[in-house]
């Protein structure tokens, strides 16, 4: 028999303990990969998920502050509707045709305006002319002229305080608004107004041209912007926050 001492490595069958100890180490390398992929695969997919309900939130959010920005131009829309077909009252009785008549429908859609924005408050006075349109006399000139002379207030005074959201900001731009309104009210009556009611309906009012556009007509646009403007000033605070987004 022969007495060499007995060498693993010649029997093939048993593994060197060399190879065993790469093989578990092998394994190990393997098996650490194989959680962070894990652990990647699962971080990605959480990553995704809070995206999605992220996503899902901002919808949910978007849609909300629709549905409140359509409800409450409807409402203030409504009620301005109401202050012009029927909260209106004649000014200027010596004035020879009686049609200038004094209305505070332009308070809705300035508060919107101050609340909502511009775009609200030229909305509610778009709609407002519409509707009256149903019950015209005037066959379109005298919503045409509220449509004109009402923008021309809100828009610039709405526009301003998107911009200057504090007590100094909503006086300034009312008062810009209150000029804006005399300047383009009294262009419009002259250019525009006057001309297609003459046309239309009384063909003397041309020989008044001037008295409508810079006398009456101006005095009477002021004395409703300032009006319109205090009031509004006195109320939009108390209001704000059921009108804010």
């Amino acid at each position: 028999m022969d007495n060499k001492p007995f060498d693993p490595s010649e029997n093939p069958s048993i593994p060197h303990p060399e190879k065993i100890e790469e093989n578990e180490s092998q394994g190990l390398h393997n098996s650490i990969i194989d959680n962070n992929v894990g652990a990647e695969y699962k971080l990605g997919e959480d990553v995704s998920s809070n995206r999605n309900r992220v996503n899902c939130v901002k919808t949910k959010s978007k849609g909300k502050i629709a549905t409140a920005y359509v409800t409450k131009v409807a409402i203030l829309t409504a009620l301005s509707v109401v202050l012009y077909l029927f909260a209106r009252f004649p000014i200027f009785p010596i004035f020879p045709y009686n049609v200038l008549d004094m209305d505070f429908s332009s308070i809705p859609s300035l508060l919107g305006g101050f609340a909502l924005g511009p775009i609200a408050a030229l909305i509610i006075e778009f709609i407002k002319c519409s509707i009256k349109l149903i019950t015209s006399t005037t066959g379109l000139i005298g919503e045409l002229s509220n449509f004109i002379v009402s923008a021309s207030f809100v828009l610039p005074a709405a526009f301003f305080y998107k911009y200057n959201k504090n007590i100094k900001g909503a006086i300034i731009g009312l008062l810009i608004g209150v000029l804006s309104n005399a300047l383009i009210s009294s262009l419009s009556n002259y250019f525009i107004i006057v001309p297609m009611y003459a046309k239309l309906y009384l063909p003397m009012l041309m020989d008044l041209r001037v008295e409508f556009s810079f006398q009456y007509g101006l005095a009477f646009n002021l004395i409703k912007s300032i009006s319109t403007a205090l009031i509004t000033f006195l109320l939009y605070k108390r209001v704000s926050k059921l009108l804010h987004l």
